[in-house]
């Protein structure tokens, strides 16, 4: 009796045959419903007493096949079959299988995400030198360039000058250095305090009068394109000096909180087909990169004009 309890109380399902595989006893019919005694075992699992651990399907389950032969006095007296339900394992092994795959799908697609990053970090590298490069040429072009074409200007001045009006010769001598000097010193900014006194310091630098104008109250925005305008500045001033034969340019600035708008006007006649140079179509693209505009007066006969015009796109100072 306790045997039996024992034997009913196996939460799998045990199968105990003859020699023949003629069915002795069994636990439970699980999950063969028609499971008999005196049936053959084959009937229900064809090839049951093949000793060899494997899995049978029945009714969409899996069951793990366990048989252990019966030895009586050193022969086969028959066997016990156990089947192990196992399809939770074997649904949870092959979500663990196709996780698996997919994580190892992801890391390939990682590992070419992460290649994709090092072309990218190169080609910005790449990128970076070429800026640093162009900054470079912009200083070359904007104050030595500049610098070289007034140096030749004063030294023509020089040659029918020196000895009709020597002490003029001497002052454009006095420049050339002046020039040369500030050549060196291309990398070093000046700081300025508003837009006016930057303003007021180019006019004081340049070789042919500048009348400067700052209407309205400055807004704070303005000071991060201080070394634009700087630039813009003296690419107005050395156009007018190679283009437009004037004596005088206009520098015109209307501020106010939300917008500014400064106009480089000389008094010479311009003439011919506009082009952008080198150094106009740098600055061009920087005033539209900071979120300017910027416009040209290239009327035939006038004198040649820029205007560039910013605005705060927070309608107020930050």
């Amino acid at each position: 009796m306790e045997k039996s309890r024992i034997f009913n109380s196996i939460p799998d399902t045990v199968f105990v045959t003859d020699a023949y595989g003629y069915i002795l006893d069994f636990n439970r019919s699980y999950p063969y419903k028609n499971a008999k005694k005196g049936m053959k075992i084959n009937h229900l699992v064809p090839g049951c007493l093949d000793t060899s651990d494997d899995t049978v399907n029945v009714s969409e389950k899996i069951f793990k096949k366990q048989v252990s032969p019966i030895h009586s006095k050193n022969a086969i007296s028959g066997y016990t079959v156990m089947l192990s339900d196992v399809t939770e394992l074997m649904t949870l092994t092959e979500q663990r299988r196709e996780t698996k795959n997919k994580l190892n799908n992801l890391v390939e697609e990682l590992n070419q995400k992460n290649s994709e990053l090092q072309e990218l970090a190169l080609k910005t590298k790449e990128l970076t030198e070429h800026e640093e490069q162009l900054r470079v040429a912009q200083i070359i072009h904007d104050d030595i360039g500049h610098s070289i074409t007034e140096l030749f200007t004063i030294a023509q001045m020089c040659i029918k000058l020196r000895q009709s009006d020597p002490e003029r010769y001497l002052k454009l001598i006095r420049d050339g250095k002046e020039i040369c000097r500030h050549a060196t010193l291309t990398e070093q900014q000046h700081q300025y305090g508003s837009l006016k006194e930057l303003l007021q310091y180019f006019a004081h630098l340049s070789r042919i009068k500048v009348n400067v104008s700052v209407s309205g109250t400055e807004p704070s925005f303005l000071k991060n394109q201080y070394m634009l305008i700087e630039r813009i500045c003296k690419e107005a001033y050395h156009n007018t000096l190679d283009h437009s034969f004037a004596d005088m340019i206009t520098i015109t600035a209307e501020l106010s909180e939300s917008t500014v708008t400064i106009s480089f006007t000389d008094n010479g006649s311009f003439h011919g087909e506009f082009e952008k140079g080198f150094g106009l179509s740098v600055i061009e693209n920087d005033v539209i990169s900071s979120g300017g505009k910027i416009e040209y007066q290239t009327e035939n006969g006038q004198g040649f004009g820029i205007t560039v015009t910013w605005r705060n796109q927070y309608g107020q100072e930050n």
